[in-house]
């Protein structure tokens, strides 16, 4: 595993994106959690610089209280690791189907959505079925913004000071957050209209103490956090299908929930000087906050469908993504296969962090090489894959948007 030095964390390049609305003061925390909240615009640092950096290996555990805990359990699949790590070349790799996620491309504002390809009104970070029609969300440079659309993509409804989109990996069920003005507001939605609409309003507050949702529990349970706008520190809980909540402890920041084993992923520590990150899995079910286990090997990124494995990044890591990427068995914390990115030594080259499941075996991630990006699959079973790209993008922008949910 290569891990990274960082360049300034609080620099405004940072999370999925930085969120540009939150006008709170920032802390660590803060960036971070807003650099997750949305497949939004980042920055794409250029330069052989940078690129230096990113192929610079930090020593893990320093600054850290001990070395990575690990669970003796043993792993929760059968799944074959593969020894020695599967290179990534979007170049060379094979053409695969297309993604059965949606795909959106900022460079020309379209679609691809169960193979067919659609034109937005907008370039959005995210969106996906709902209703007759879509849901969707993007910054307007006004405020993040949520847009309901028809079959045809006239936009029917619009919310303003909403989050990121949460949507469950078979697409059945969207949730989101917005201010209307006197206090956050956690909606939750099944997208064929067939149940009622389930929302849980917060107390009063201003709308920089921003709400976002995580992700969803057994027994629809879901997961939401909330920044403190005086120091920047985030606070996880639990939204109960009554509409009550309840806290999470054991996070710093919670980044993913697997609704097949109510397992939450996400940051325990941080340290700049050092450049490194601890991170761990508690259960959403049981709300002591003990650690199931503990890593600062990788940064935690989305459950598998079926939550046997979840996606592993780089421990500490900024500009457009993480310079390595693995899949870790979701009992114990090892990895089952490590990716490693082509070497380019005057460009940076990252997987930007929003990776997403198509189903328990592949998983999609946005690749970038310089100015060039590209969607890969990535499989279990070590298959690498194109599925589109290249897109050439020269304005520091992610250009290839995947969002979470089957479509097909």
């Amino acid at each position: 595993m290569n891990s990274t030095p960082l360049e300034d964390q609080v620099h405004d390049a940072l999370h999925r994106q930085v969120d540009p609305m939150q006008h709170s003061p920032l802390t660590v925390t803060d960036v971070r959690q807003r650099a997750r909240l949305i497949q939004r615009r980042r920055t794409i640092a250029a330069g052989a610089a940078v690129a230096a950096a990113l192929a610079v290996a930090v020593p893990v555990g320093l600054a850290m209280d001990g070395p990575a805990r690990r669970s003796d359990v043993p792993p929760a699949t059968q799944t074959p690791t593969i020894t020695g790590p599967v290179r990534i070349d979007p170049r060379s790799a094979s053409v695969g189907d297309p993604p059965h996620v949606t795909l959106v491309d900022a460079t020309t504002r379209t679609l691809v959505a169960g193979g067919e390809e659609y034109v937005l009104p907008e370039s959005y970070d995210q969106i996906t079925r709902y209703r007759d029609g879509w849901i969707a969300v993007f910054d307007d440079q006004r405020a993040p913004t949520l847009h309901i659309l028809d079959s045809r993509f006239d936009v029917v409804e619009y919310v303003l000071n909403a989050s990121a989109l949460t949507v469950t990996d078979d697409g059945s069920r969207v949730a989101y957050t917005n201010h209307d003005g006197y206090r956050w507001v956690v909606v939750d939605n099944e997208v064929t209209g067939e149940q009622a609409e389930r929302t849980t309003a917060l107390p009063n507050g201003s709308v920089e103490a921003r709400v976002r949702t995580v992700g969803f529990l057994p027994d629809d349970g879901l997961v939401a956090a909330q920044t403190d706008p005086a120091d920047g520190t985030e606070t996880t809980f639990i939204v109960t299908p009554e509409g009550t909540t309840k806290p999470l402890p054991g996070l710093i920041e919670a980044v993913s929930a697997s609704p097949a084993t109510g397992m939450v992923a996400g940051l325990t520590s941080v340290d700049m000087e050092s450049a490194q990150s601890c991170s761990a899995l508690v259960d959403g079910r049981d709300s002591n906050g003990d650690a199931a286990w503990e890593t600062c090997d990788h940064q935690l990124g989305a459950f598998s469908p079926d939550g046997q494995h979840l996606v592993g990044l780089a421990e500490y890591f900024d500009g457009p993504g993480s310079p390595s990427l693995s899949i870790l068995d979701a009992t114990t914390g090892e990895p089952v296969i490590d990716f490693e990115l082509t070497a380019a030594p005057q460009r940076v080259v990252a997987i930007a962090p929003e990776v997403v499941w198509e189903d328990d075996q592949t998983l999609l991630a946005t690749y970038i090489d310089g100015t060039e990006q590209y969607v890969v699959r990535l499989g279990l079973d070590g298959t690498v894959e194109r599925v589109a790209g290249p897109v050439t993008n020269d304005d520091s922008t992610l250009s290839l948007r995947l969002t979470p949910g089957r479509i097909d």
